[in-house]
């Protein structure tokens, strides 16, 4: 057994491992290929002799050791400093290279792991083995990425040839040195960015000048353009670019920047942080909420009406009482507005979070923590599991080192970087990782290449910074309502201005009264409905956990026709979870988030499952905190995803640190990507007997078996259970399942007795004649309720659509699952059966369709059409700008486009659409700024609810709007009859506003407390081009239906008042300029102040007239489809404003000093008998109306009445 000091270790196997990175990376680096051992990987005695030369300091082995609490159980404490050793034991005290190993005794050995198949020695029973090609199944894990990306090669072959054409132009090379510490101490300081003005090698000029020649929208092409020198150019030259000390050979003892150095850099390119959008002032934010074109309408009508009680203060006090109440309406409603806006601000703020606090760098040699905020580039940096990656880092060594990229590019798996270039796609290759990232396992090392803004995702967040998010649909049908409403006063009051002055009338009378004219068309009651109903509605989806930044925003969620979801965490929980497993030659589902499991926990096979499952696997849950409170799925664990989703499963059975405890684990081999599997031996008890445990690739156990567990026998694996498993398999990976294959072996005690020593180098262990188990499937599941959402979705007209970054058949499979995609097979299957490509195909053959990312740059309009006309619809593998891209063709084509997403890379598009849905609690900080909408607990099912609420806030806005408009008709008539008839006026002023703010107040608001109609998620979403807010028909309804009965019956109290003193209609006509005000002569018998009295009994029974037979109108606007006898009454704000209509008008009328200051007096009783057959008219023509629209929906009379 060869015993080798840890250290040395790791030197050796990262010089190797910055081989491969060098002399694989990219074919434009032939002049720089040959970075081997000649030039940069020194003898080992060299090595051993320049280390020995690195000064004393806290090295990163013992940063661990002194940070880590858990460094005991952590299977992530880095010892033997292997950045491409996958089967390093560091996860162990009992060792601190490779494999763990004891003995009875105690003693304890450094075993040393090889790092790549090169120098991975076989002993006589690997040899044996014989390791077979994977199965051709669609695994989304095995996937070739050229084949996937073959058009986004394609966009980049122009740069591959300028890179050849400047390659071979190029006659000077860069010389590199073969000392261990490269470095440059630069005498001036330059910022470093994407326009550094550093000498440009030969592939920075032609990347340059691609720049400058072709500008690629793609943010995947930008980032390229940008950062492609940083990961693809040789250490040693980076090296120079950045102005930094690396230590090629070791990079955890790298000197890097001098403090100096860095505190000038830091002061030159400002701090590592996204540079905050610049807020807008508290004040500025109250008073924009009087600036609003509802509001502004309302204060032009009090000035107007001010300005009318200037005129003449004598008969203009009543302008005056108007004009205030106006003013104080519009105070009171911008001011409740402001405040439930700020709430919803002050949400917000609590959410920015996602810069990570510190970060420990290597600075004069020394390895410091220091606030990630003063990071710069050139740093040098650690970055361990756990950590939130600091900014974009070019990692330059690596040890099983994963990151999360899940809020970034949508995969749920995590992603292995080390320091191999592997991609010229910056967001596809290995040796890049991305600021606000997450490590989830491992550690490394890296070099900062871009801090704040110029990171990845400051980049995106600029990105969405610039898209402009489009007006609300319900903003603009208010904006299209007050125009209208404004053009129909301002021209009845120039209309009857003309009249007035045509007719000679009194010049004061024709100004006063067509200012009364003006400002009774104004809806003074809508903008406190309005500013209701919104709030009431975000306090109803508030209690369910949705939070409403922008009032106006919920209608547009009923408004909506297609939703364009990301999938990982907005669809799935984006935690891994054991979702299948397969023993006993059948498959069994299993739902680890409840308590109901399809397998037989006590069958002997799947405890034997159990025991692998539990035992080889190295993750824990995390101790730093307590969780016992916590559901098992939500608790945190240090370690692997696919560990993690095995250890909560396995702790559902039983505990698995006491069952861990009864089998103590002597010997282990991490998994690695050379094997394709992990073992560990344990001991029944201490001094028990050996057995083996391992899973991994199940092509690759299954070749290490003979034998089968079936219902706890031992069978022969023979022809049999091999179709059966291939199968199996094949099915799990075709639903985008991960599987891992599970076995085991007892050791015969004769050949391995309890002091016996295992050695990974020499193999001295079995690997064939192993016992099969079975299969654990694993992915990222769909969250409880999504499918049920979705389908509600479906059935009110909702198309809904996935958009992911992950890959195309994970995203089928889960499209499948939630029911995006209904049918079982796609347009892609049918085109890749027949050979042909999927848009040559007729696409009436099929409903579904799966289109890559990789695809959207080349569409045309006519491609764009036959996607989105279909009704199942998923994009994969799509960069932030081509979501971006998919929610404008969306637009184009005049869809409401609603986008649900938590990453980074779904801000953009969240912005843009119409209504953006951020998720609370996995979502950014980046993507909660975007939105509109934030669900705080992360359920997809509440969209349902803002869809129902949108839908309701358009019901009623539009309830109120008709009952509001149908006032203006009575209201309007009496000044009309004024003007051209000049009979004395019916309707004061000061009686309009007890109208418009006292009866109708009440009612108007009620409309926001009814409940949806029966049938209103059953409707289509509404076409915000046809069904508008204010349309002919309900024009038509409110005013030359329930406004012209209204009028009616307050006219025929009016008659009626002035027969009773004997004056005929006739006899009022024509009289307003000479009678019936002060200082009149006599008219009937009557002197100027019986004339005023008579007139203000006229007007005190119009008025009466208008308030009752307006309790039929609002009954009529109660409901738009069903009866009002179906909706019922349960709203009882409702009504108490139907109440409160009468008793407002018995107070204004009966109290004394009330009626005398509205001008009012006390009417017959008959009076307010009389209107009432109007009212009970207008409730049953329209139950009539409404019975025939529900009894013949498809006809004309439907079409022209339906409002």
């Amino acid at each position: 057994m060869n015993i080798k000091n840890s250290t040395n270790s790791f030197t050796n196997e990262n010089i190797n491992d910055n081989n491969n990175t060098n002399n694989n990376n990219h074919p434009s680096n032939s002049n720089n290929n040959n970075i081997n051992s000649s030039q940069v990987s020194p003898p080992l005695s060299a090595i051993r002799q320049s280390q020995s030369h690195i000064p004393k300091q806290t090295s990163f082995q013992d940063f661990n050791h002194c940070h880590n609490p858990y460094n005991e159980i952590n299977p992530f404490a880095d010892t033997s400093n292997n950045p491409n050793n996958g089967a390093s034991g560091s996860g162990n005290p009992m060792s601190k290279s490779g494999g763990l190993s004891k003995s009875r005794s105690g003693s304890q050995h450094e075993i040393e792991l090889g790092s790549s198949s090169s120098n991975l020695k076989k002993s006589k029973s690997m040899e044996s083995v014989e390791y077979i090609t994977e199965p051709q199944i669609p695994l989304y894990y095995s996937m070739v990425k050229e084949k996937e990306r073959q058009r986004e090669v394609k966009l980049r072959k122009r740069i591959k040839n300028k890179l050849k054409k400047n390659k071979s132009k190029t006659t000077t090379t860069t010389t590199t040195t073969t000392t261990t510490d490269v470095g440059a101490s630069p005498s001036s300081i330059e910022p470093i960015d994407g326009n550094d003005k550093e000498p440009m090698s030969a592939i920075d000029l032609a990347q340059e000048k691609e720049k400058k020649t072709h500008k690629h929208k793609d943010l995947a092409t930008q980032t390229t353009e940008e950062l492609t020198h940083d990961h693809v150019l040789p250490l040693e030259e980076l090296v120079i670019k950045l102005k930094t000390n690396i230590n090629i050979n070791d990079p955890r003892h790298s000197v890097g920047l001098s403090r100096e150095f860095a505190s000038e850099r830091l002061e030159i390119d400002g701090k590592n942080a996204l540079t905050p959008s610049k807020p807008t002032p508290k004040w500025v934010k109250y008073l924009k909420e009087f600036l609003g074109l509802f509001p502004i309408m309302l204060e032009v009508g009090g000035i107007l009406s001010i300005i009318a009680f200037g005129i003449d203060t004598k008969t203009g006090k009543d302008n005056l009482y108007l004009g205030i109440i106006l003013w104080i309406v519009v105070f009171l409603t911008c001011t409740f507005s402001y405040i439930q806006n700020s709430k919803s601000s002050g949400v917000m703020e609590g959410f920015k979070k996602l810069a990570p606090s510190s970060t420990k760098v290597l600075r004069d040699d020394d390895l410091i923590e220091i606030d990630s905020e003063d990071l710069v580039v050139g740093d040098v940096v650690i970055v361990r599991a756990g950590d939130k990656v600091p900014a974009d880092l070019r990692v330059i060594a690596s040890h099983h080192f994963k990151v999360d990229n899940s809020s970034l590019t949508g995969e749920t798996e995590p992603q292995t970087r080390s320091p191999n270039c592997t991609d010229e796609n910056p967001l596809e290759t290995q040796n890049l990782t991305f600021y606000g990232t997450l490590a989830c396992q491992g550690d490394c090392v890296g070099v900062v290449i871009a801090t704040g803004d110029r990171t990845v995702i400051g980049k995106i967040a600029k990105l969405a910074s610039n898209s402009k998010p489009n007006s609300t649909p319900m903003k603009e049908e208010i904006e299209k309502f007050i125009k209208i409403i404004s053009v129909v006063a301002f021209s009845l009051g120039a209309i009857f201005l003309a009249i007035g002055f045509g007719r000679s009338v009194e010049w004061i009378l024709v100004i006063i009264y067509t200012i009364g004219i003006v400002v009774s068309q104004v809806p003074e009651a809508l903008l406190p409905t309005l500013t209701v109903t919104l709030n009431l509605t975000a306090k109803r989806m508030a209690k369910k956990n949705v939070l409403v930044k922008n009032l106006l925003t919920v209608e547009t969620l009923g408004s909506t026709t297609t939703i364009a979801s990301d999938k990982t965490g907005t669809l799935t929980q984006n935690i891994m979870t054991v979702v299948h497993l397969w023993y006993d030659g059948t498959i069994y589902s299993c739902n680890s988030l409840t308590a109901s499991n399809f397998f037989n926990s006590q069958a002997p096979t799947f405890k034997k499952l159990y025991q692998i499952a539990a035992l080889c696997n190295r993750t824990v849950f995390d101790k730093s905190e307590n969780q016992d409170d916590i559901p098992i799925q939500l608790r945190k664990c240090i370690g692997d995803a696919s560990e993690s989703a095995l250890l909560k499963f396995c702790h559902q059975v039983e505990n698995v640190e006491e069952y861990r405890d009864r089998f103590p684990k002597y010997f282990e081999i991490p998994f690695n990507s050379v094997n394709k599997w992990q073992m560990s031996v344990h001991t029944i008890g201490d001094d028990g007997e050996f057995f083996m445990v391992m899973k991994g690739a199940p092509e690759r156990i299954i070749k290490m078996c003979n034998r089968i567990l079936i219902e706890g026998e031992e069978q022969e694996l023979d022809e049999k259970h091999l179709e059966n498993f291939q199968s199996s398999y094949e099915h799990l990976a075709g639903k985008g399942e991960r599987a891992l294959g599970l076995a085991y072996l007892p050791l015969d005690p004769q050949q391995y007795p309890n002091n016996y020593i295992f050695d990974m180098e020499e193999k001295n262990f079995p690997t064939k004649d192993l016992v099969f188990v079975g299969l654990t499937a694993l992915m990222d599941p769909p969250r409880p309720g999504v499918a049920e959402a979705i389908k509600i979705c479906k059935e009110a007209g909702i198309r809904v659509m996935m958009v992911t970054g992950d890959h195309p058949l994970t995203a089928t499979a889960i499209a499948k699952q939630v029911g995006i995609i209904e049918t079982d097979e796609t347009l892609n299957d049918i085109a890749a059966k027949e050979g042909v490509d999927v848009f040559s195909l007729d696409f009436s053959r099929g409903t579904s369709i799966v289109i890559p990312g990789s695809m959207l740059d080349d569409l045309t309009r006519e491609q764009w059409d036959m996607i989105l006309s279909l009704k199942h619809i998923t994009f994969a593998r799509t960069s932030p700008e081509q979501k971006l891209q998919i929610v404008d063709q969306c637009q184009k084509r005049g869809e409401i486009v609603a986008v649900t997403g938590d990453g980074v890379n779904d801000s953009p598009a969240l912005k843009k659409a119409d209504l953006g849905c951020a998720m609370g609690i996995t979502g950014s900080d980046v993507a909660k700024e975007a939105a509109s909408i934030v669900l705080l607990d992360d359920n997809f099912a509440s969209i349902i609810l803002g869809v129902e609420e949108g839908r309701m806030i358009f019901d009623k806005l539009k309830k109120s709007i008709c009952y509001t408009l149908s006032s203006n008709i009575p209201e309007a008539i009496p000044f009309f009859c004024f003007f051209v008839l000049q009979m004395p006026v019916a309707l004061s002023g000061i009686l309009i506003l007890c109208i418009d703010l006292g009866t109708d107040l009440i009612p108007v608001i009620s409309y926001a407390y009814e409940d949806s109609e029966t049938d209103l998620m059953k409707r289509k979403p509404r076409n915000v081009k046809k069904d508008k807010l204010v349309s002919l028909r309900l024009a038509i309804f409110s005013y030359l239906w329930l406004g012209c009965w209204q009028c009616a019956a307050g006219f025929l109290n009016y008659f009626l008042t002035f027969k009773d003193y004997g004056f005929s209609g006739s006899e009022l006509y024509n009289v307003s300029s000479t009678y019936f005000k002060e200082g009149a002569p006599d008219y009937g018998g009557y002197d100027a102040a019986k004339q005023i009295q008579i007139l203000n009994e006229a007007q005190t029974a119009y008025f009466i007239a208008i308030v009752i037979s307006r309790l039929g109108a609002a009954l009529s606007c109660k409901t738009r489809i069903v009866s009002i006898f179906q909706q019922g009454f349960g709203n009882m704000v409702f009504n108490f404003g139907v109440c409160s209509m009468l008793a407002i008008a018995l107070f204004i009328v009966h109290v004394p000093g009330v009626r005398t200051f509205f001008g009012c007096t006390i009417i017959s009783y008959k009076y307010w008998l009389i209107p009432i057959p109007f009212a009970v008219f207008l409730v049953t023509s329209n139950e009539l109306r409404l019975w025939l629209i529900r009894k013949y929906p498809n006809s004309k009379f439907a079409n022209l009445c339906a409002w």
